[in-house]
């Protein structure tokens, strides 16, 4: 979500109002997006301070760490049973996991050692990538692989293997919460099931009552689970049908 904060704040892309718009860009867009707030990495501080998302104070702490990123190019040199092995700058050798799914269903062990541009952040202890790979197709001959592989053995046998990044924030999190009208959207529902048409009524009575139930249904969405996109977008379908449907009506009574 945070690359829909970023574009909204620099207006980097016009007419990206969801994460589904995010995920259909080229690469390149989202690269645009993801690059802009490294270099602007200030916009986490906004983020955490507007909290568009809602989240508690401890998922914003979890947020704010990501000031501690590291921006490279690596060498994913194996994956183990917890994480892969990523080289970077200076063979500084970290621990990565996936975010959902292992990086090996990724990048095949065939595929080893990898070369990838990346932004790792720290989260929950761990080290994480930021959802983006840069890959880049480079042989590499069995001399460079075996320089990888000794820099790997060199961290594991002086424990310096990083596997996780600084994440403590000097910094109080005191959620910016915006009023919840919930409570509001469910009187408006219970009033709004007792709406009924027909019975010698108007023809736009019915019309009009569902036109309010899907509308209450929207608000209710919009006010409890505003992050998501796909139920919102469902409900929104659902009232537009309905509004095309008054609209027919009001037509037919002229």
């Amino acid at each position: 979500m945070k690359t829909l904060y970023v574009n909204q704040k620099l207006n980097l892309i016009p007419a990206i109002n969801s994460i589904d718009d995010y995920i259909a860009l080229e690469m390149e867009q989202k690269l645009l997006v993801r690059n802009a707030l490294y270099e602007n990495i200030g916009l986490i501080d906004g983020y955490v301070n507007d909290n568009p998302q809602q989240f508690s104070a401890e998922e914003l702490v979890l947020v704010l760490a990501w000031k501690n990123f590291v921006k490279d190019k690596f060498y994913i040199e194996r994956h183990l049973k917890k994480y892969s092995i990523f080289i970077g700058s200076k063979n500084k050798v970290y621990a990565v996991s996936g975010i959902s799914q292992p990086l090996s269903d990724i990048i095949s062990k065939n595929q080893l050692p990898h070369m990838t541009g990346a932004v790792l952040l720290p989260f929950a202890n761990k080290i994480i990538f930021d959802g983006l790979l840069l890959h880049y197709s480079v042989y590499f001959g069995s001399n460079f692989s075996g320089e990888l592989k000794d820099a790997y053995l060199m961290a594991k046998n002086n424990e310096a293997i990083i596997e996780s990044l600084p994440a403590q924030i000097n910094k109080p999190i005191e959620p910016k919460m915006i009023k919840s009208w919930q409570a509001e959207m469910q009187a408006l529902n219970k009033i709004a099931q007792g709406l009924r048409g027909g019975q010698g009524q108007p023809a736009l009575n019915s019309s009009v009552f569902s036109l309010i139930k899907a509308a209450i249904e929207l608000g209710e969405l919009a006010t409890v689970v505003p992050h998501d996109m796909d139920a919102l977008w469902k409900a929104y379908n659902r009232a537009e049908r309905v509004l095309d449907k008054t609209e027919k009506t009001l037509y037919y009574m002229e």
